[in-house]
């Protein structure tokens, strides 16, 4: 890809997640707040619970990276050693994005400087449109000022009437 050909497929990428943001927030209440989430790494299961703890919606996921503001860094999933094996090798396939656009970021393998947060949803968006995904999850972290995580939502089921 030239550069003007990047830059087109990042802000195409990133205004198809923002569409796809709005209708899993319409379709499933994702990103009102009201309940808590639980991601289970064993199953790739991620879990949306309303205000009175009630299993709300379940997602299967694809783990995308980590981003910390405190550093301005990323790293992908499908090299972080905290990620479970199975997690990583489903995540292996964004290493792919480095051949289709030309651009290094894509495979590297360890946690590298970016911009901000805003570098970090644009890589998101590129993930998610290359997976095929529904759109993401940004999972905060347990820790004060720790990473949070960006998962790509494959397929996700309303389990409340």
């Amino acid at each position: 890809m030239t550069d003007d050909e990047f830059y087109a497929f990042m802000d195409s990428t990133f205004a198809e997640l923002e569409q796809k943001q709005v209708a899993l927030s319409e379709s499933y209440g994702l990103g009102n707040g009201a309940g808590r989430w639980w991601f289970d790494q064993t199953t790739s299961k991620l879990q949306f619970f309303d205000a009175a703890d009630r299993l709300e919606a379940e997602a299967d996921v694809i783990n995308i990276g980590s981003y910390s503001a405190k550093a301005n860094s990323w790293k992908w999933a499908w090299c972080n050693e905290t990620v479970l094996p199975a997690l990583r090798e489903r995540a292996a396939k964004l290493k792919e994005l480095e051949t289709l656009t030309g651009i290094a970021l894509f495979g590297l393998d360890h946690v590298f400087e970016i911009g901000d947060e805003a570098m970090a949803w644009e890589l998101t968006a590129m993930a998610v449109h290359f997976l095929g995904a529904l759109g993401c999850y940004k999972a905060p972290s347990s820790v004060e000022n720790g990473p949070v995580t960006f998962l790509a939502i494959m397929a996700i089921e309303q389990t409340k009437p």
